[in-house]
C-alpha cells in the first residue's frame, strides 16, 4: 500500500519527480567516478594498488598544440607568412585560419605558451558547459510548474554533475595533455547559436562565429542546417563569402595545401590515414577495428562496414533534423537540433580521437536537462529505465580504452557508446515534439 501511495504522489508532484530524477543523477554520476577513477587502481587477484596509463602520451605534453599551433605560428613569422612548416611544406590537418589565430602564442616560449593554453582549454570547457546550464535553465525548463528557486537548485546541480563527470574523465586529460582544441571549435558554435537566440537577425555574425568554429575543425559544419533552418536562402550568401575569406586567408597556395592534407593518407585524415586505433572512436576507425576479415584495411567488408556505421548515425540524425524542421521555427526546438548535432560530429569524420569527446559534456547538459523536464512535466518509468541506462552509456563513455579487454572492440571503441547517446537524444526530442507542439516565442531572455 505505502508503494502504490509513492508512485501516486510522484505522478501528482512535480518536486518529487524533481528529486528522484536528480537522486538518481547524483547516483549514477557518483557510481561512475567511483568505477574509472577508484576501482581501477586495484588489481584483481593481486589487489595492488597501480597506475595504469589511460591513454597513449607523447612527451613532453601538448604535442598536438606544438605541431599543429605553435610551430605553424613560428614558421608564418620566420617565412614572412609564405609557409607554416619548414621548406614551404603545410605539416598540419588544420585550415590555414588555425595557423593565423596562433599567431599570439609566438610571443611566448613553447613551454609558456602551453601553459596558456591549458588555461584557456579549460576556461572554453567551462565556458561551453555554463552556456549549455543558461539554455537549460532559461529555455528547456520554462513551463515545468516549478518555483524559480527550484529550477535554479536543479539547474546547478545537473552542471556540477557533469563538470565533475567531464573534469574527472581520461578522454578530457587526454584532451589537456594533447593540447587539442576540439572545444575552442564548440566554443565558437556556442556562441553563434547564443547569437541566432539573443539576436535571430543578425546572421553575418552568427555566419563568421560558426564558420570560425568550422575552420578550426571543419566537423562542425553541420550546424549550418540549424542557421539555415532558421534564415532559409539567406543564409547562402553570407556563407559562401566568409568561407571562402577564411579558406583564403593565407593565399591560394596554403588553402591548396589544406586541402590536399584533408584527403591524403598517411599523416593526413583521408582514407588510409595512420591514426585508426582503439582510441579513434570515428566510423572510419571504428569499422577498421572490427573488420577481421583480412590483413588490409582497404578490404569490400570494411567498406561495408563502413558504409554502414557511417550512414546509422547520419539517418538517425537527419530523421530527427527533419522532424523539428518539419514543425515551426522556436528556440527550444534550435537547441534540440543543436544537441543532437554533437555526437554526430564525432562519429562522422575519418578520425576522431577519444579526447574530441570533451565537446558531448554541454550536450550532456542539454539531454539530462531535457529528460528532467519530461519527467517532471509527466511521470513516466521510461525515464527511470533510461537514466539508468544513459549512465551506463556516460560510464563507458569515460572508461579507458586501458580497462577494457583488446577482445571486446565493440565497447572498447567509444563509436558505440557516442551512438547510444545520439539515439537518446533523438528518442527524447521525439517525445518533446509530441508532448510540446505549441511553439514558443522565440526573443527570450538569455542573459
Amino acid at each position: 500500500m505505502r508503494k502504490v501511495e509513492m508512485i501516486e504522489k510522484l505522478k501528482n508532484d512535480p518536486n518529487d519527480r524533481a528529486f528522484v530524477m536528480i537522486a538518481l543523477f547524483i547516483a549514477g554520476f557518483l557510481l561512475i567516478f567511483l568505477l574509472n577513477n577508484v576501482t581501477t587502481h586495484f588489481e584483481l587477484g593481486t589487489w595492488l594498488y597501480r597506475e595504469t596509463r589511460i591513454f597513449p602520451t607523447f612527451p613532453p605534453a601538448g604535442n598536438d598544440f606544438r605541431v599543429g599551433y605553435y610551430r605553424p605560428a613560428f614558421y608564418l613569422i620566420d617565412t614572412r607568412f609564405s609557409a607554416i612548416g619548414p621548406n614551404g611544406t603545410y605539416p598540419s590537418n588544420y585550415p590555414p585560419l588555425v595557423a593565423l589565430s596562433s599567431l599570439p602564442y609566438a610571443l611566448f616560449d613553447m613551454t609558456t605558451a602551453y601553459a596558456i593554453h591549458v588555461v584557456l582549454l579549460i576556461a572554453a570547457n567551462l565556458a561551453c558547459l555554463i552556456m549549455a546550464l543558461i539554455f537549460v535553465k532559461k529555455i528547456i525548463f520554462l513551463k515545468t510548474g516549478l518555483e524559480e528557486f527550484s529550477v535554479n537548485i536543479i539547474s546547478f546541480i545537473l552542471f556540477f554533475l557533469v563538470a565533475s563527470y567531464i573534469f574527472s574523465s581520461y578522454f578530457f586529460f587526454y584532451s589537456i595533455e594533447r593540447g587539442n582544441t576540439d572545444i575552442f571549435a564548440l566554443f565558437y558554435c556556442f556562441c553563434s547559436f547564443w547569437v541566432l537566440i539573443k539576436n535571430p537577425n543578425k546572421i553575418w555574425l552568427q555566419v563568421i562565429l560558426l564558420s570560425v568554429a568550422v575552420h578550426f575543425k571543419i566537423y562542425p559544419i553541420i550546424l549550418f542546417a540549424l542557421l539555415f533552418f532558421k534564415h532559409g536562402k539567406k543564409l547562402i550568401l553570407p556563407t559562401v563569402i566568409v568561407n571562402v575569406i577564411f579558406l583564403f586567408c593565407l593565399g591560394p597556395n596554403m588553402a591548396w595545401a589544406f586541402l590536399k592534407s584533408m584527403s591524403s593518407g598517411g599523416e593526413g585524415v583521408g582514407i588510409g590515414n595512420a591514426w585508426s586505433n582503439v582510441a579513434n572512436h570515428a566510423s572510419y576507425s571504428f569499422s577498421i577495428g572490427i573488420d577481421s576479415s583480412s590483413g588490409e584495411y582497404l578490404s569490400n567488408t570494411f567498406f561495408l562496414i563502413w558504409a554502414i556505421s557511417f550512414l546509422v548515425p547520419l539517418l538517425i540524425w537527419g530523421i530527427t533534423t527533419i522532424a523539428v524542421i518539419l514543425s515551426k521555427y522556436d528556440v527550444t526546438k534550435a537547441i534540440l537540433i543543436f544537441m543532437s548535432s554533437i555526437p554526430l560530429m564525432g562519429l562522422l569524420p575519418t578520425v576522431s580521437m577519444d579526447y574530441k569527446l570533451v565537446i558531448n559534456g554541454a550536450a550532456i547538459i542539454l539531454l539530462t536537462g531535457l529528460i528532467t523536464k519530461l519527467f517532471i512535466t509527466k511521470f513516466a518509468w521510461f525515464d527511470v529505465i533510461q537514466v539508468l541506462l544513459l549512465i551506463g552509456v556516460f560510464l563507458m563513455m569515460s572508461r579507458s580504452y586501458a580497462f577494457i579487454p583488446n577482445t571486446m572492440v565493440f565497447i572498447q571503441n567509444k563509436y558505440i557508446w557516442l551512438l547510444f547517446l545520439e539515439i537518446f537524444m533523438a528518442l527524447n526530442i521525439f517525445r518533446y515534439l509530441k508532448r510540446f507542439s505549441a511553439n514558443k516565442s522565440e526573443s527570450i531572455e538569455i542573459g
